[in-house]
């Protein structure tokens, strides 16, 4: 069995946002954490030593660290990062597979041939990523199958990064380990409420009553549990250049004339890349014209892109380029004479087909909206998602499917409505009247305080007495631009059967803006 060496860099999430000049405020000796969803998924020393923790609510992280930094989560940051640690390892070892960023492995019998020994090897390949980047820390497993590696480096500790499993050893060693190691938490929680708690009583319990009750999932599970797991570990090269430049012959107006022009160039990109054993999951399509002008998007798919979904995005650009551009029936319409790919942060093949960790995500899926996608246009198939924003319109996005929303400044948002958002944002705000007990309409003052404490929720016949509140907050966005510009005071209130509601008041006239479900 071949054996595996890996390197885990622990908070290597941190480390790309201290190196991300997008976030001048993060910096080394400032304690920073990582937020997805409202909750903490990694932190710097600094901020675990003054008590945060992964999992955390952002208020209570706050509380702990008032002088904590909070940034968005974001792995293609956390890709780009190791990127550049990867291209200097290539010196010393050309061939790797990433597993995720900060997490990466290495055949075993080269670099023991090369360096003596599997621990020198492992000695080399930490020194190495120090050197590289002096803010990361480095820890080494080494076993007879990359699961047994990974879990062998994240159960190392700083006074002791390296970990070594003997060979033939790794169903003892796996079989101390707790069952959140598996990458599955479905099946965890299952196994944690019948009782089991390592993987040794796991794999107790056979491979025929797990097959039976748990299907292949359990039983591809039940391998990685015994150290059993013998899929191979593919590596590749350090990534090569990810650009494509497709000249045409002559420059073109249409776009069916621009796509089948390009058609061909482009099946020959993706298969060059493929080669090198990388799938594309977001690319910067540039089309220049005639006239000097360039059109530029970035194009992000929930799976990998086939050259037939690069086409696609060429042509939905082109459309959208052409409805933009206004042209007058005595001036000949500017024509494509390029297109240019580039592959933003190719991310291994391996990691997109069923293996190691599992399938992807659901193909059928992909295929039948990209599918509607061709049929009826790029913003035929929607989704939603929630982003910061001051008022309750402004939470939620439609986006085209299989493209990121576009985040915003990392920083915050003054005035943005904290977490938990809304559930329900109604699509047209829902006038309404907020009284106080002695039955006056209750307003807001030039100080920003309410004239009484709101009492009853009137709509028509119907009456909600208010049982607790908070604000008012005023809001002003884009007091530069009378045409755009907003003036509202926000109002949170709960009803007598602990429903929130969002109100705002807007020229002296409530609404119902969203509902806390």
């Amino acid at each position: 069995m071949a054996r595996s060496i890996v390197m885990w860099s622990p908070r290597w999430s941190v480390v790309a946002a201290y190196r991300d000049e997008a976030l001048p405020e993060a910096v080394p000796d400032v304690p920073l954490a990582l937020v997805h969803g409202g909750v903490l998924t990694d932190c710097s020393a600094s901020a675990a030593h003054a008590g945060v923790r992964q999992g955390m609510k952002v208020r209570e992280a706050h509380t702990l660290c008032p002088s904590l930094v909070m940034a968005a989560r974001d792995e293609h940051r956390e890709r780009r990062a190791f990127d550049r640690v990867l291209t200097d390892l290539a010196e010393y070892v050309p061939q790797h597979a990433v597993l995720a960023p900060g997490l990466v492995a290495f055949g075993a019998r080269g670099l023991e041939r090369f360096y003596g020994s599997e621990e020198a090897a492992g000695r080399m390949l930490r020194d190495a990523l120090v050197q590289s980047e002096p803010l990361a820390e480095a820890r080494i497993g080494i076993a007879d199958d990359v699961f047994t590696a990974v879990t062998a480096a994240k159960h190392t500790t700083e006074a002791y990064p390296f970990r070594r499993v003997e060979p033939k050893n790794s169903a003892l060693f796996l079989s101390e380990m707790p069952l959140d190691v598996l990458d599955d938490d479905a099946t965890v929680s299952l196994l944690l409420r019948l009782g089991l708690r390592t993987l040794g009583d796991f794999v107790n319990l056979g491979i025929d009553a797990i097959r039976e009750r748990l299907g292949v999932p359990g039983e591809r599970l039940f391998r990685l549990a015994g150290g059993t797991a013998e899929a191979p570990l593919l590596v590749r090269d350090a990534p090569e250049d990810t650009r494509e430049r497709m000249e045409l012959a002559e420059p073109c107006s249409l776009v069916e004339q621009v796509a089948f022009n390009i058609k061909a160039p482009l099946e020959r990109y993706d298969n060059r890349l493929r080669r090198a054993g990388v799938v594309i999951t977001r690319v910067r399509v540039v089309i220049g014209f005639d006239d000097g002008a360039q059109q530029e998007k970035v194009w992000t798919h929930p799976r990998f892109f086939t050259p037939s979904d690069l086409l696609d995005r060429v042509r939905w650009q082109l459309e959208q380029s052409f409805r933009n551009t206004e042209v007058s029936s005595d001036v000949v319409p500017p024509s494509v004479t390029w297109v240019e790919c580039d592959a933003l942060e190719p991310e291994d093949a391996l990691s997109h087909e069923p293996g190691l960790w599992g399938a992807g995500p659901d193909s059928r899926v992909h295929h039948v909206f990209s599918r509607v996608q061709g049929l009826v246009g790029a913003q035929g198939v929607l989704t939603g998602s929630s982003r910061q924003g001051r008022l309750a319109g402004d939470t939620h996005v439609l986006t085209t499917w299989g493209d990121h929303e576009q985040q915003s400044a990392q920083g915050p948002l003054p005035g943005s409505l904290p977490s938990p958002l809304p559930a329900t944002i109604f699509s047209t705000p829902r006038e309404i009247s907020l009284v106080g007990d002695d039955g006056h309409a209750v307003g807001v003052s030039s100080r920003a305080e309410l004239s009484s404490s709101p009492a009853w929720l009137v709509s028509g016949s119907s009456r909600l007495k208010v049982t607790s509140w908070a604000g008012p907050w005023p809001v002003w966005e884009k007091w530069w631009d009378p045409t755009r510009s907003r003036f509202v005071h926000r109002l949170q209130v709960v009803d007598e059967h602990g429903m929130g509601w969002l109100m705002s008041l807007c020229d002296q006239a409530w609404s119902l803006e969203a509902r806390y479900d």
